[in-house]
């Protein structure tokens, strides 16, 4: 009996999440990657690539077709262009699951006291011309749409490379934990890729504990 694998696109494959991400599940789905530089890939995994821009719309459909589940860890501008662009791309390509990385702090999440200093740096998410209301923007736009999704919303990265225990927060609870190391947030969505029927059309903010 022939076993078919889940087909898995990564859009944004060329980042530190996403390339850890590749490796991670390579041998476990069929994987396709979307990127506009495929030598920033390095040693990274290959597998089938595709050389575009997601604001391309009819190369975007075009990649999806065919996909189970699609990735999304794009950015950091234009998020709310990008996130209507894979959205029209996706309904049109009748995708059934996506997964898209945010960012903590849009939801104004964060505690008071960290919050001031956030804002001091990437702005109000009331703002849509700052870095947290673009962020914003673009995650109400995958909420809307009619596709099962995850909102990912990572508390700040370090480069720690261990796998860190995590806590999870909902989108009205305030941000728990402390900064989590970019392997778990790979880790996180290997995890969810792999066993996508988890925290369905939800956001959710992971820290570490």
């Amino acid at each position: 009996m022939k076993i078919t694998m889940t087909n898995v696109l990564i859009l944004g494959a060329s980042g530190n999440i996403a390339k850890l991400v590749a490796t991670q599940i390579n041998k476990q789905v069929t994987l396709t990657q979307f990127l506009r530089t495929p030598s920033k890939l390095g040693n990274a995994v290959k597998g089938r690539v595709i050389t575009g821009d997601v604001l391309d719309e009819d190369a975007l459909q075009q990649a999806m077709a065919g996909q189970d589940i699609v990735y999304a860890n794009l950015g950091p501008n234009p998020m709310a262009k990008m996130a209507a662009a894979v959205i029209k791309a996706a309904e049109n390509a009748q995708i059934k699951r996506l997964i898209w990385v945010a960012t903590a702090g849009i939801y104004n999440e964060i505690a008071k006291d960290g919050r001031t200093q956030a804002e001091a740096i990437y702005g109000k998410a009331d703002d849509p011309n700052s870095y947290f209301g673009d962020e914003r923007r673009g995650a109400d736009i995958i909420d809307q749409s009619t596709i099962v999704t995850t909102i990912i919303r990572p508390n700040a990265l370090t480069n720690d490379s261990a796998v860190q225990e995590v806590v999870i927060n909902g989108r009205n609870e305030q941000l728990q934990g402390h900064p989590i190391s970019r392997a778990t947030v790979a880790n996180f969505i290997s995890q969810l890729i792999l066993n996508p029927d988890q925290y369905l059309n939800d956001s959710i903010a992971i820290s570490k504990k």
